[in-house]
C-alpha cells in the first residue's frame, strides 16, 4: 500500500523545466559581507539555475577569528502551476590561509516557514589557492516552495577565518570574475 502511495504523490508532482520565462528579483541584501551594490543575482536563460556573483565579500583574519555574511531574500517568478526548490549550489572563491589557519564556508537557504537546509565546508591551511565546493543535498530532501504562495527564498552565505594569522584572507569571489555562486533548480508540477 505504502509504495502505491508513495507514486500516486510523485505522478502528482513531476519534474520539469518551466517552458515560459522565469524571473528573478534580489528584495534585500544584508549583512557584512555584501551591499546590494556589489551582489547581482541572475537566472539562466533555460531557467534551470541563477547565479549570485558578490564583488567584495572578504573576510581578513588581522591576527584574530573574523567571520562576515551576505544575507539575500530573493522572489523568483514563474508560471503558475509550478514550483521550485534548489537541488544543488555551487560557491567558488579565493583562499590565503597561513599554517594553522582555518578557512570556513557555511550557508543556509530556506522558504519562510518551512525547513532550512545547511552546509558547509572548512579550508585548512597552509592554502594560496582558489576554492570550489558543491552543496548537494540527499535524494529527495530538496524543500520546493508551496504551490500556491510564492514565498521569498532567503540564502546566507558565510565565510569565517580561525587562527591567529594576521595575513589569511578568504573571499566567496573569484580571481577570473566569473560567477560565484550557481544556484541549481529543482522544478515541480503541481
Amino acid at each position: 500500500m505504502r509504495s502505491v502511495l508513495v507514486a500516486a504523490v510523485f505522478s502528482l508532482s513531476t519534474a520539469i523545466t518551466p517552458p515560459q520565462s522565469v524571473t528573478i528579483d534580489l528584495l534585500t541584501v544584508s549583512g557584512s559581507g555584501c551591499l546590494a551594490t556589489t551582489t547581482a543575482v541572475a537566472i539562466s536563460p533555460d531557467n534551470t539555475a541563477f547565479t549570485v556573483t558578490y564583488s567584495n565579500f572578504v573576510v581578513q583574519g588581522h591576527g584574530q577569528a573574523a567571520h562576515k555574511d551576505c544575507t539575500l531574500t530573493l522572489r523568483v517568478n514563474h508560471p503558475d502551476g509550478v514550483t521550485y526548490g534548489v537541488d544543488e549550489t555551487d560557491y567558488r572563491g579565493f583562499a590565503h590561509l597561513d599554517p594553522g589557519a582555518r578557512g570556513v564556508e557555511a550557508a543556509t537557504y530556506h522558504f519562510t516557514g518551512l525547513p532550512t537546509r545547511r552546509s558547509s565546508q572548512t579550508f585548512a591551511g597552509p592554502m594560496d589557492d582558489d576554492w570550489q565546493v558543491s552543496d548537494q543535498p540527499d535524494a529527495g530532501s530538496v524543500v520546493h516552495g508551496p504551490c500556491n504562495d510564492r514565498r521569498p527564498l532567503t540564502i546566507t552565505a558565510d565565510l569565517q577565518l580561525n587562527g591567529t594569522s594576521a595575513a589569511s584572507f578568504m573571499s566567496m569571489d573569484s580571481t577570473d570574475a566569473s560567477v560565484s555562486a550557481r544556484f541549481h533548480l529543482s522544478w515541480l508540477k503541481c
